[in-house]
């Protein structure tokens, strides 16, 4: 049975597979994988499925988005601040 964080990035995945937009990041591929991993549970040792997932999406050369929108919101708002005093 597929529990329901699988089910959940599967979904998210197809999202991403279907966003097609000349302002959006383009969605390269994913990579996950899962090992089993001794841990203590309660005193006993049981063996756990660590997952890791990676996400991959198109390179952006001139920088991240979030420097370029905090960057223009910033100069927006100390501009306002600015004006008003």
């Amino acid at each position: 049975m597929v529990d329901m964080d699988e089910k959940k990035f599967s979904e998210e995945i197809r999202r991403l597979m279907k966003a097609k937009h000349k302002n959006i990041v383009r969605f390269l591929g994913y990579c996950s994988d899962t090992q089993g991993e001794m841990v203590d549970c309660e005193g006993k040792l049981v063996l756990a499925d660590v997952r890791q997932r990676l996400l991959c999406f198109e390179y952006l050369p001139k920088g991240s988005l979030d420097k370029h929108i905090t960057g223009r919101m910033m100069s927006h708002v100390f501009g306002s601040i600015i004006h008003f005093i």
